[in-house]
Formats: structure tokens, C-alpha cells, sequence
């Protein structure tokens, strides 16, 4: 328990380190997961725009998931690999939460493999988007 205190109390200095800005990144991430409560809402209201679109609920999976993870990797895991992977078990976990919570306790959803699938994908293109930047922010520390 004293390590994760630790870990979490010099999170900011790593991340300004790197030279983030920690409000900035904590408010993206409280807005992607705030985005992650509507997989658990009954259903959508009528008249949402979008909502016929074919494909708009595997694309909004696979946004969602590649958005958190991104930004959950940006907060917890600004200079060192190893907690990205925690994010990533964390959202393998998420998602087939999601699908188990539609499929038996959500009369109006139902759970879909195929939704898995693109969370899956998804939390893939978090995790590159993540690396992505760190790669990006040590060449532009390097030059």
C-alpha cells in the first residue's frame, strides 16, 4: 500500500517532468471515463443524433476505449512502461464488464462480441497513441 501512496503522490512531478500539464490530463481523462457510463445506461433517448448510422456504436467503442486508455496512460504512466499495462488490464476487464452488464442485467441492450472486439481494438490504438507521444516527446527533448 506505501508504494502505490508513493507512486501516486509523484505522479505530478513526472508528469510535469515530461512537461505535461497535470490539471490538462486530468481532465481528459475524467472526461473519457465519464463517456464510459453511457455503455451502462439502459438505452439511448430517442432522437440522438446519430443514432441510425450504421456502425456509430462499434465506432463509438472503439473511440472510447482508444481515448481512456490514451489518457489513462498519459496520467498514470507518463514516463515509465510498466503501468500502461495495468491500464490495459484495466480496460480488458472494463469491457467485458460492459458486455456482461448489457447482456443479463440490461433488458433493453444486449451484449455483443463484436463491440468486444472493437474495445479490444481500440484499447490497441490507446496503448499506440500513448507510445506514440512518449516517442514523440523524447525526440523533441533529445533535439
Amino acid at each position: 500500500m506505501d508504494a502505490v501512496v508513493e507512486f501516486l503522490h509523484r505522479l505530478p512531478s513526472e508528469i510535469r517532468r515530461v512537461g505535461g500539464s497535470v490539471p490538462w490530463r486530468l481532465a481528459l481523462l475524467a472526461l473519457t471515463l465519464a463517456a464510459n457510463i453511457g455503455f451502462y445506461l439502459p438505452s439511448l433517448p430517442e432522437g440522438t443524433p446519430g443514432l441510425g448510422v450504421p456502425g456509430q456504436d462499434k465506432a463509438v467503442h472503439l473511440l472510447v476505449f482508444a481515448a481512456t486508455v490514451f489518457a489513462a496512460g498519459r496520467v498514470l504512466a507518463p514516463r515509465k512502461r510498466f503501468p500502461i499495462g495495468w491500464v490495459v488490464i484495466a480496460a480488458l476487464v472494463h469491457a467485458l464488464l460492459i458486455e456482461l452488464v448489457q447482456l443479463v442485467a440490461l433488458a433493453e441492450r444486449s451484449g455483443d462480441l463484436l463491440d468486444l472486439l472493437f474495445d479490444v481494438v481500440g484499447i490497441a490504438l490507446g496503448v499506440a497513441a500513448w507510445a506514440g507521444e512518449r516517442m514523440l516527446r523524447r525526440d523533441s527533448a533529445a533535439e
